[in-house]
């Protein structure tokens, strides 16, 4: 495992983790995992977030949930939501079972936002995407069509079915990221 500094506060340490590598920060209070390297695909663990024994961030009756109380370089404490008991993890093992598939956590923030104009290729219309990567390994993205003749103003076209499920507060918030980032852009958004 190699170790490199980051900052005066940040280490990473590189896994392999099923036979990929992976690049996990080593903030004591903090999971943050980067499991496709060189792409903006990570997940991310505070206190208050949910850990699910889920592939994925959904809601169901058959998924355990633990609201995280306590992280630690060694350990990962939950709290179950059904039961109230509490769980421990061993961190490392923790962050392997997120990155292979056997639990997800919540969607918290969004921390990466690409935006791309696509042109009319095969007789399509040029349209512009913007993808925004979430805490919680997955992409969120929307699409818009242009509606001047110069090619700066959009209205949003559609999006991802994901987008649609999001809770309010998280929506709000991809809303004014996607908004911002196209803006950032020079695009005007109807």
């Amino acid at each position: 495992m190699a170790l490199r500094d980051i900052d005066s506060h940040t280490r990473i340490e590189r896994r392999t983790i099923a036979g990929r590598e992976a690049r996990v920060y080593l903030h004591p209070h903090e999971i943050r995992v980067q499991w496709r390297p060189g792409r903006a695909v990570y997940l991310g663990v505070r206190v208050g977030d949910r850990i699910k024994n889920a592939d994925r961030d959904v809601a169901s009756a058959r998924i355990d949930e633990w609201e995280v109380e306590e992280i630690t370089p060694e350990t990962v404490v939950g709290r179950g939501i059904k039961t109230g008991e509490r769980r421990e993890w061993d961190r490392k093992a923790l962050e392997r079972g997120l990155i292979v598939g056997n639990y997800a956590t919540n969607l918290t923030e969004f921390a990466t936002v690409l935006v791309h104009e696509v042109g009319g290729h095969g007789g399509r219309d040029p349209y512009v995407t913007v993808v925004a990567y979430g805490d919680n390994g997955e992409k969120y993205g929307r699409r818009y069509r242009f509606v001047d003749d110069v090619g700066r103003t959009v209205e949003h076209q559609d999006q991802d079915p994901v987008v649609d499920r999001l809770a309010p507060e998280m929506a709000a918030a991809f809303d004014e990221l996607v908004v911002g980032a196209l803006e950032d852009d020079g695009y005007a958004v109807q």
